[in-house]
């Protein structure tokens, strides 16, 4: 399937392989880093800080761009999101074109406090929201005040499809729905109509209401006890 994108408010050897750690090994090193950008910054600047530690803990995939849009740094989330993209829609940097164009959208806008949102569906159809923004970021070179800000982009990954996934199992916990329940929630939080529900589970409209009806109850009788435990 092709790579769709959708927005709110494009050089293949390297970065080719998301699945281990190599790129983020060269990418700590001087080398590598001297060789993506030609007029150098420092690497401690980017990569020895504590946040690369932070960031490697994320629910979300995080990356930093550069602003010809080859990628600095990314995250093992970044990495296995990256990889769910067709090889073929890939940048000559490796980075996915539905990334690269997000990038390229931030970049022409010129607006330093714009984020730019949009949303992409991977080969399994799995949707990838793809929040960017620019990260400024000191140079370590204090003899030279035009490197003092060098800009780069701050790219941020979230697979809306696992997240809905996650959040729907703690519903079924909390407001101890059934699995039918459940199913036709999961429809309702993906903006099925009523209609399309009972077509997908093939199952009468007015047991798609009954169904809608106590799974509201539930939520409902979960909010009024944890109403009565606070106070």
């Amino acid at each position: 399937m092709a790579t769709s994108l959708t927005f709110a408010s494009q050089q293949t050897p390297a970065f080719s392989s998301w699945s281990d750690r190599r790129f983020a090994s060269e990418a700590l090193s001087q080398a590598k880093f001297d060789k993506l950008e030609a007029s150098t910054v420092s690497s401690a600047v980017l990569f020895d800080f504590p946040w690369i530690a932070l960031a490697e803990s994320l629910r979300e995939g995080m990356m930093v761009i550069s602003r010809n849009t080859k990628p600095m740094y990314a995250n093992q989330q970044a990495k296995e999101i990256c990889q769910k993209f067709a090889v073929s829609n890939r940048t000559p940097a490796g980075l996915p074109s539905a990334i690269s164009e997000v990038c390229h959208r931030l970049i022409r806008n010129g607006n330093p406090n714009t984020t730019i949102v949009a949303e992409s569906e991977t080969v399994e159809e799995e949707t990838i929201r793809i929040r960017a923004s620019w990260l400024n970021l000191p140079s370590g070179d204090t003899t030279n005040s035009s490197l003092n800000n060098r800009q780069y982009i701050l790219v941020f990954l979230e697979n809306r499809d696992r997240i809905l996934q996650e959040e729907l199992q703690f519903e079924q916990q909390k407001y101890q729905l059934t699995d039918r329940e459940m199913e036709i929630w999961s429809l309702l939080r993906q903006d099925y109509s009523y209609q399309d529900i009972a077509k997908t589970l093939q199952i009468s409209l007015n047991t798609v209401k009954t169904h809608v009806k106590n799974i509201y109850a539930k939520k409902r009788w979960n909010q009024v006890k944890d109403t009565r435990e606070v106070g």
